[in-house]
């Protein structure tokens, strides 16, 4: 009886040890692959770019579908970190990343700031770095004329007029102005026009924080925001304040 029992334990030992062996060894195959995986990106990242990238971390994926995401940062530009993307469909591999959007920050700002000019007068506008990666024939020369006129681009603008007077109804109009301006380029926006309270929260808002012009002292009278469709008509266009602008 008892050998039968000291025989039991032996092979439940055994059983537990190759178990054991197992995980163990499909969780460093797991892990080779993932460490693969970055190393593949990082280099797709320099041969499309000519930069060097460091890996972060990874980034959380969308639920139910199938990549590997990461976060990596441009040794030569440390400000700059960008999303990147492995999928494989088909068969094939497919590499996406937003860092493009680094590329034309300057660019776009510079063309919408123009047209917001014309509408708004004195105004600060930024481009937000999107949270979401870019087609993979997003090419690294790509021009800010055609990622503006893109319909996967989703370029996303905060605009702080310097003087909020007028009514709403003026201020509505004026960002019709604004999108038929766009519309007549062929770009398709997305944004907030943002009218401080005072000259003091306008003077608060720089490239720096306005994405996170919450947590930086920044208040706003009033907000509207709006989205163009692919034929260059409003998706929507609605208030996100109830105050009346009266301006300053």
């Amino acid at each position: 009886m008892i050998m039968k029992k000291g025989r039991k334990l032996v092979l439940r030992l055994l059983f537990l040890t190759a178990a054991a062996g197992m995980l163990f060894m499909g969780s460093m195959g797991y892990k080779m692959r993932k460490d693969n995986e970055k190393r593949k990106m990082l280099a797709y990242m320099q041969q499309k770019y000519g930069e060097s990238f460091n890996f972060v971390e990874s980034y959380a994926g969308q639920a139910g579908k199938e990549y590997t995401m990461i976060l990596a940062v441009s040794r030569s530009h440390p400000e700059r970190r960008a999303l990147v993307r492995l999928s494989e469909r088909g068969g094939r591999r497919y590499f996406e990343d937003n860092y493009l959007s680094y590329l034309l920050k300057e660019d776009l700002e510079v063309k919408i700031g123009n047209l917001a000019k014309e509408c708004f007068g004195e105004c600060k506008v930024y481009y937000k770095i999107p949270g979401f990666v870019f087609p993979a024939w997003f090419k690294a020369d790509m021009k800010a004329d055609e990622f503006l006129k893109n319909t996967y681009a989703m370029p996303q603008f905060y605009i702080y007029p310097a003087n909020s007077f007028g009514s709403r109804e003026e201020w509505e109009e004026k960002v019709r102005k604004f999108r038929q301006m766009n519309a007549d380029l062929h770009y398709k926006i997305r944004g907030t026009v943002s009218l401080a309270k005072s000259k003091e929260d306008f003077a608060l808002i720089t490239a720096d924080n306005f994405a996170q012009s919450d947590y930086s002292g920044y208040e706003a009278l009033a907000e509207l925001v709006f989205s163009m469709d692919e034929n260059g008509n409003f998706r929507y266009m609605r208030w996100l304040k109830e105050a009346v602008p009266e301006g300053r």
